[in-house]
């Protein structure tokens, strides 16, 4: 049977109909067809009938389509016969739907065949994990794969000593527990009022925790009189300063000392009891550490745990419920509940599109409004006063960037959802429709913001954190995109998008015309670069996740050139200075601290694809200039790392075999394969790539 395919406008609701599965018949090269439509059945045409709403598919051949009027009407007849007798049969069987019935409305839901997700060891890495765009990656694990069952390389080698002296570095930044004193650590007053302050001009600016007079009458107390402050404020200000220490320096010199607060906190939770904890104050804590996971790395990509817990805790302690609802309570109070919600939904919504999970709540979990447009000082701790005039929207406030970005997250929430909870459905034309709704949304935001003298970090903070909803979307179609245009548009937000988290991050090359200031060059700019290099989590992920999608744009369109010739419309220039910018990037994250060098590798290995495409190799050279590249990268790496552990580590230490030690960073460290520790039988089975043929070199790296 020949169907037809009719594509609409992406932002249309209409139905789209696409073919059907085909019969593979295995002459293809690259990944399997794991991209085919199911049929979808839409609705007809209303009928004159009621309850004649299922359509029943005809067959069209050759010969009926050349028949007679009459042999139409008569094939129309038996189709108005067949919907009657369907009709008569569901309303004999009210209480019982037919199997037919069941079976068509299931149908009606299929989509798009794609991963829905890849478990990693004990972990499950859901849609929308960073993880799950990597499929496209399978040249080079392919590559990987030839070298990890060689202990005998340079290369191989090279990554053992690398990730030990990496387990050694990171023993050193976790305490024994028993050590672990709260306050004792505090830096002088000079350098605890550039951490404080660096995290007020920062995070705060963006996600609100503290009531900021507040917390800097109880800071100037404490320096009074140390011993007089409550254990909770201590931990509250070393958790501000933990997170200010990213923007200390570009080798996050202090990262030993923000951890040991992080684990200060977590142990300030534990004792004595965390049923008194569940206060404001713990609330706090909770979000701050929630934040210095992701830039401090520790134990990141567990966050959605944490952020599960936060969620939790803050329901019980009835923050979900506007304050109106509740008891009477001061302004103060009652506006820093819902500045309180508005900051843990936030941390609910990313943590889900970080680790792939659904986001466990929804926009009917809960009635809080969003905080009023108030400045810091218009709140007073004080139960008689009045509640302050908000400020109108178009005035500057302490909120205007927190009240913006708390306006997308219905739009998030829901982009979020569909693409973690994997009984949701895999149709194109919904993926269009959350994108549409997401995109009018930001568009939105960005237009409010213009009109604010917002700092260039919160501008940069905003757009990180909301446009990589778009890869949540579109990754998985991508592959599709480049067998079948009818899914062009997918391929085009995530570059379009990558194109702009490029530029956000700072990875645009020194001559882009059009485009941002390449480097920083405010204080401002700077903190959000050293946030890109000293931090984690996110941070990290965004950033390569725009990385690895123009390199694989780039590395599909040489491909296409030298089958079909060069390309009029295209210029990689732009992307290949991303890429190199972005080999700059990774190496500056092992210098100030990162660990897993793997990402840096890999930057290298799309480097080192577009090399042999455009000097036209394509035998067993490949292998050869790809661990060429990788086996200098490594040894510069583990250069770095020695000089991270310090000179009194001989080079025997490096070799010994070491135990994992709070192994956080996405499973990085754990195995030698450059592209984590992936069990590659699964994946070719049945697992997160489908049933990819691993063996073959000649591939292309898409099909």
């Amino acid at each position: 049977m020949q169907t037809t395919s009719r594509a609409t406008d992406p932002y249309q609701r209409s139905p789209i109909i696409f073919p059907g599965p085909t019969d593979s018949t295995g002459d293809h090269s690259g990944p399997a067809d794991f991209g085919l439509w199911q049929p979808l059945i839409q609705p007809s045409a209303p009928q004159a009938k009621a309850g004649s709403s299922v359509r029943t598919d005809t067959v069209s051949t050759p010969a009926s389509m050349a028949g007679s009027s009459s042999t139409v009407n008569s094939l129309v007849e038996r189709v108005r016969q067949l919907e009657q007798q369907l009709s008569d049969l569901r309303v004999k069987n009210d209480d019982r739907p037919s199997a037919a019935a069941t079976q068509q409305g299931e149908v009606m839901k299929e989509g798009l065949r794609y991963s829905r997700g890849c478990v990693s060891k004990t972990r499950f890495f859901g849609q929308s994990h960073w993880m799950n765009a990597a499929d496209m990656l399978y040249r080079l694990i392919s590559f990987s794969k030839t070298f990890q069952d060689d202990k005998t390389t340079n290369l191989y080698q090279g990554l053992e000593k690398c990730k030990n002296l990496a387990r050694l570095i990171k023993s050193r930044r976790t305490p024994a527990f028993a050590t672990i004193s709260i306050g004792k650590s505090m830096p002088s007053r000079d350098v605890a009022d550039a951490l404080v302050d660096a995290y007020l001009r920062t995070f705060e600016s963006v996600t609100r925790i503290l009531h900021i007079p507040s917390f800097k009458s109880n800071y100037e107390r404490y320096w009074a009189e140390p011993s007089e402050a409550s254990e909770s404020f201590v931990v509250l200000m070393q958790l501000c300063m933990a997170i200010g220490a990213t923007f200390h320096d570009e080798r996050f010199s202090l990262r030993n000392l923000a951890a040991q607060w992080f684990w200060e906190g977590m142990f300030w939770l534990m004792t004595p009891c965390e049923k008194s904890r569940m206060t404001m104050t713990g609330l706090q804590i909770r979000c701050l550490m929630h934040h210095l996971r992701h830039t401090a790395n520790v134990g990141c990509d567990l966050s959605l745990i944490g952020a599960g817990s936060l969620v939790r805790t803050a329901m019980y302690m009835g923050m979900h419920r506007d304050p109106r609802g509740l008891v009477k309570m001061s302004p103060y109070r009652a506006e820093m509940r819902r500045r309180l919600w508005a900051s843990i939904l936030e941390i609910a919504v990313q943590s889900s599109i970080d680790a792939g999970g659904p986001p466990l709540i929804s926009r009917a979990d809960y009635d809080t409004e969003p905080p009023a447009n108030l400045d810091d000082d218009q709140l007073v701790e004080d139960a008689d006063s009045a509640f302050p005039v908000p400020k109108d929207a178009r005035v500057f406030t302490q909120m205007t960037v927190t009240l913006a970005l708390h306006e997308t997250v219905a739009a998030r929430l829901a982009v979020a959802r569909r693409v973690n909870d994997f009984r949701s459905d895999t149709v194109y034309e919904e993926t269009l429709r959350h994108s549409g709704e997401l995109r009018a949304k930001l568009q939105r935001m960005m237009q409010q913001l213009k009109n604010h003298p917002i700092s260039p970090f919160a501008h940069r903070y905003v757009q990180l954190m909301t446009f990589r909803f778009f890869y949540a979307l579109h990754h998985p179609v991508v592959p599709l995109a480049l067998r079948n245009p009818v899914y062009y548009f997918s391929r085009k937000m995530c570059v379009d998008t990558s194109l702009r988290l490029a530029e956000v991050a700072f990875l645009m090359p020194e001559k882009s015309p059009g485009r941002g200031a390449a480097k920083p060059t405010t204080v401002s700019e700077l903190d959000f670069y050293r946030l890109t290099v000293n931090g984690a989590g996110t941070y990290r992920s965004v950033p390569f996740q725009a990385v690895m999608t123009l390199g694989l744009e780039l590395i599909h369109q040489k491909e296409d050139e030298i089958k079909n010739g060069p390309s009029m419309s295209f210029s990689g220039a732009e992307i290949r200075g991303i890429l190199d910018e972005a080999t700059v990037w990774s190496r500056n994250r092992v210098r100030s601290g990162e660990t897993n060098i793997k990402g840096h590798a890999l930057s290298v290995l799309l480097v080192a694809h577009l090399e042999v495409l455009d000097a036209g190799i394509n035998d067993e050279r490949v292998e050869v200039h790809f661990e060429k590249a990788c086996t200098e990268r490594v040894s510069e790496c583990y250069g770095l790392l020695r000089e991270l552990a310090g000179d009194d580590v001989p080079d025997e230490a490096a070799a010994m075999e070491r135990p994992d030690v709070h192994d956080f960073e996405m499973d990085f460290e754990n195995g030698v394969d450059m592209l984590a520790d992936w069990n590659f039988d699964d994946m070719e089975n049945g697992g997160f790539i489908s049933s990819l043929n691993m063996t073959g070199m000649d591939m292309i790296l898409f099909p």
